[in-house]
């Protein structure tokens, strides 16, 4: 019998090994747990037997390690952390371990995980965490701990739309990766399964970018650099290079020389610079490069001029020869000697150069009579006016060239020619410094512009010089123009319009500024009337003045408005519009016109034409336009020559302090003196440092030639709804789309209606005046795949309006297409300007959610609303703004929307603002509203139905 060769007996050798496991399932209770665990491998299959390290029978499977790598590896059993634990910090009673307090655990694991590092490679590691896929499920995977250390970094990087982000970046190894790379599991990173050991403090760091970065906006920036990036770098290197704003300064110095004494035995000289508003210390470097909240300021330094000074200086005693640090020194003795030091004051003064810290020194006499300064009237110029000033410390006079050099730059005293040491009395850095910045002095003689009178009754006493330098009738005017009741000129019989009181105290203003010859700022909140009364008063001009011609210069946008404005409340004053490509460039043209207008854009483009003409007024409408003195239209309109100019605009000031400077210098050149001096005199100290005594003195300067009145203070005189056009024209590539869409349907409609009549041709016709209005508001509407074109002039308007006017008034704003709602939301997000959405699609108690927070939150300002949605049944008296995208036939549709504010509990006036395309089907249906009457009356029919009124002529106009 053939039993055949027996079976092998043999099998594998089976391995054992232990290791430990890292837990971040995050179910433990505790910041990372560590666990053990057995690794059996037989057959080359692998078996994982996990257990919990608690105390000397949990640490038999490492038995076998090295005495130094078992003790660090016990340490995280739970008999040697609360051994542990229990030295540093005593328990009154027993407790689970994940019931001890967090910081200090996570503190005591980091401590073991870094003892154990050096032995990683000696140890097998295992992680356990949840699956990605299945948040239910955990695995089990190998693991490394490794010994490299990351270092935490950040950049500041720019998105669209004005967003700022900050991103986390981990440095390994001189490798730079994105924080979003890793998983963070408190103070362990992990890549993959590498496992990273973080400093607790870099863990709490990074907890704060929990997707590995952080955002803000251009707005948020300064306070953001301040709150997050600024203390970051105090820790880390942040790269702000793509994001921060550097300012460059490139001027010349002016150096300052500060004294004091050393071991009461010499006299010490220190030498800074200053470089605009920014002072420095000696130093070699070429560019000095300092921080604030906003970005870098470089400044580079003039080495070669600040050298020439310190030679200078260093010429004036034979012991500073010899002296090679960033200071001079004498002792008293040789100061005092041969009056050195009073002969060193002098060059210094001489060189412009202030001193400080003469109230510091002990070894020099002060003079003690208590100074006197005089000023007298002198005399009068067409322009101007002298004053004779006298500073006198008893018998020692002062040069006002000194004193004035000495208060501009604050200085407390000065040294007299007799060697004794004057106080400046601190009443004269208030009473003097601005008069003294702003006159022009020769010898003892002050001379200022006569813009400049109000700046007087800063001096105290009474009004003597001032009324000197103005005469007796034109101050007894300016007090009667002071009372709003009092017309101290007499309306033009030709105006077509009944002024209310505080606008024909408008009227009276301007005509008064323009007896003294002085410009002015017509600063009244938006929708008072500042057009009315600027065309009343330039009827007043043309009365007096009939051969001089006068140029209005606005935004395109207005160019219509204030057309129709003329034709309304001034028919006999001519004007012609000097705009667009057909305009002719040939001033004798003008000749039978009172009035030029035209747009900041033509201006610009024309001014070689237009510089060499001398108006009587220029008159700019909405003048913040030449906000930026650098800006091409600022120096293109600063060119333009005439007899006076007035300014309007209902935000002078949108930004900054800074923003009046091209506005005022434009009407009074001189006023606020150099671009440099008032940014540094008042622009920097009022905007930066918030400084209520430069505030003060700039409205003492400007506030005869600034007037401006808000609807609350003129709230009697204002009806309780006022409507205005917002004319809107496009641009070339909005228009091109426009006439392309207006040409079709023309010619289709006129030969279909021509064959079979308006009534059959009701819907096609409404088809066609709808895709007009679409292109109107945005050609993007008509979602035509061959038009790219996103330019919607109306979008850009609306846009400026929320931006630059609207303060804190809340708005309503309409559109009967849901569409242009929302890429007027998109565009509002893109400028992170805040909003309220509702149309067709909102649920009703979204409605009323949506309401509530409009009318009771103060940050929520716009409410977007499509026509049809909330023309009805919604009540928002909290708006006081309304603005109609698309105005359309039904004027009882219009007045639905405007009154969802204007209604019982409005307390403020409201505002509607039609906005209207230049030649277009809008502007001709509202000339079709005029002259039919009984149409516009009957329009609460279907559009359809109404379409069927009009004639063939009048579908021809519509389409023409």
């Amino acid at each position: 019998m053939h039993l055949g060769k027996p079976k092998s007996s043999v099998s594998k050798k089976q391995t054992s090994t232990p290791g430990l496991l890292i837990d971040v399932s995050g179910k433990t209770g505790k910041p990372v747990h560590v666990k053990g665990l057995i690794v059996h491998q037989q057959n080359g299959s692998r078996d994982i037997k996990v257990f919990p390290l608690t105390g000397t029978y949990s640490m038999l499977p490492f038995k076998y390690l090295p005495a130094a790598v078992y003790a660090v590896v016990e340490a995280f059993a739970q008999e040697k952390i609360f051994a542990a634990w229990q030295k540093n910090y005593p328990l009154q009673k027993a407790v689970a371990i994940h019931e001890l307090p967090y910081n200090q655990l996570r503190n005591h694991q980091y401590g073991l995980f870094s003892n154990i590092k050096p032995y990683v490679s000696l140890i097998t590691w295992f992680y356990q965490a949840v699956d990605d896929m299945l948040i239910t499920t955990t695995v089990l995977k190998p693991a490394v701990l490794s010994n490299y250390l990351p270092v935490l970094s950040f950049v500041c990087i720019r998105l669209p739309h004005g967003r700022i982000r900050i991103l986390a970046m981990v440095n390994i190894n001189d490798v730079s990766y994105h924080a979003s790379d890793f998983k963070q599991h408190d103070f362990l990173l992990q890549s993959k399964a590498e496992f990273f050991l973080l400093k607790p403090e870099d863990a709490d760091t990074l907890g704060q970018f929990p997707n590995g970065f952080m955002d803000t906006t251009e707005k948020e920036w300064p306070a953001f650099m301040q709150q997050v990036v600024q203390p970051l770098a105090t820790r880390y290197e942040v790269n702000t290079r793509a994001v921060i704003k550097v300012e460059e300064i490139e001027t010349q110095p002016q150096c300052k020389l500060y004294l004091s004494e050393l071991n009461n035995s010499f006299l010490m000289l220190r030498m800074h610079w200053q470089y605009g508003e920014y002072e420095l210390e000696n130093a070699p470097e070429k560019v000095t490069v300092l921080t604030n909240e906003t970005g870098e300021i470089h400044i580079k330094r003039a080495i070669e001029e600040e050298q020439t000074i310190l030679g200078f200086i260093r010429s004036c005693h034979k012991k500073f020869e010899q002296q090679r640090n960033d200071y001079f020194y004498l002792s008293f003795d040789e100061a005092a000697k041969s009056q050195w030091f009073v002969k060193f004051y002098r060059k210094l003064i001489d060189k412009d150069i202030p001193v400080y810290g003469m109230e510091h020194l002990q070894h020099f006499r002060y003079n003690l009579h208590t100074p006197v300064i005089t000023v007298t009237h002198k005399g009068n110029g067409i322009d101007w006016f002298d004053l004779q000033v006298t500073i006198a410390y008893g018998d020692e006079q002062v040069a006002l060239a000194d004193l004035q050099k000495a208060i501009f730059n604050r200085q407390s005293f000065l040294l007299l020619k007799d060697g004794t040491i004057g106080a400046i009395p601190e009443e004269w850095l208030t009473q003097y410094a601005l008069l003294f910045r702003l006159g022009k002095t020769d010898k003892n003689s002050l001379r200022l512009s006569k813009v400049h009178w109000s700046v007087l009754q800063s001096m105290g006493g009474d009004d003597t010089i001032a009324n000197q330098v103005i005469p007796l009738s034109q101050r007894e005017k300016w007090n009667r123009v002071q009372e709003a009741d009092e017309s101290v000129f007499e309306l033009p019989k030709q105006i077509n319009a009944s002024l209310r009181d505080y606008q024909k105290a408008g009227y009276n203003w301007m005509a008064l500024l323009d007896e003294m010859q002085w410009g002015g700022c017509l600063a009244d909140d938006m929708g008072l009337g500042k057009t009315l009364q600027t065309i009343t008063f330039l009827q007043h001009i043309v009365n007096k003045y009939p051969d001089e011609k006068h140029l209005i210069i606005c935004p395109t946008s207005l160019l219509y408005n204030w057309e129709n404005e003329l034709k309304k409340f001034a028919p006999q004053l001519t004007f012609i519009i000097h705009h667009g490509p057909q305009r002719v460039c040939d001033i004798t043209t003008w000749q039978p016109y009172n009035i030029i207008i035209s747009s900041y854009g033509t201006v610009r483009s024309d001014i070689e034409l237009l510089q060499d003409y001398f108006f009587g007024y220029i008159v700019l409408d909405e003048s913040h336009s030449i906000k930026n003195p650098v800006s091409q239209v600022t120096k293109a309109v600063q060119l333009l020559q005439s007899r006076n100019r007035i300014i309007l605009s209902g935000t002078p000031i949108q930004n900054n302090t800074f923003d009046l400077y091209a506005q005022m210098h434009f009407l009074n050149p001189g006023l606020l003196g150099s671009r440099e001096f008032f940014k540094a005199e008042f622009a920097n100290p009022i905007d930066k440092f918030g400084n209520k005594e430069k505030a003060a003195q700039l409205r003492k300067i400007i506030y005869p030639f600034l007037l401006r009145r808000t609807k609350e203070q003129v709230a009697k005189d204002l009806p309780s709804k006022t409507e205005i056009t917002l004319w809107c024209e496009m641009g070339a590539a909005q228009r091109k789309v426009y006439d392309a869409v207006k040409n079709y349907y023309r010619d289709s409609l006129l030969n279909r209606i021509e064959q079979e009549g308006v009534g059959k041709n009701a819907i096609y016709i409404l088809e066609g005046l709808t895709r007009l209005r679409q292109v109107c508001n945005a050609p993007q509407l008509l979602k035509d795949e061959n038009i790219a074109i996103t330019e919607s002039v109306k979008m850009d308007e609306l846009l400026s309006e929320l931006e630059e006017n609207i303060g804190n008034h809340k708005v309503l704003v309409f559109s009967q297409f849901t569409g242009m709602l929302q890429l007027i939301a998109r565009a509002m997000e893109e400028r992170f300007i805040p909003y309220l959405y509702l149309d067709g699609g909102t649920p009703a108690d979204k409605r009323n959610e949506l309401v509530q927070q409009f009318q009771t939150k103060a940050d929520e300002q716009v409410f977007l609303i499509s026509l049809k949605a909330g023309g009805v049944g919604l009540t928002l008296t909290a708006a006081d703004y309304v603005y109609l995208v698309d105005p359309w036939w039904n004027p009882a549709a219009e007045q639905q929307a405007i009154d969802r504010t204007h209604r019982i509990g409005q307390q403020n006036k409201v505002f509607a603002y039609k906005m209207i395309c230049k030649d277009t089907v809008e502007e001709k249906i509202l000339a079709l509203q005029e002259r039919k009457k009984s149409l516009a009356d009957d329009l609460i029919s279907e559009e359809t139905g109404f379409v069927k009124k009009l004639t063939a002529d009048d579908i021809s106009f519509l389409f023409s």
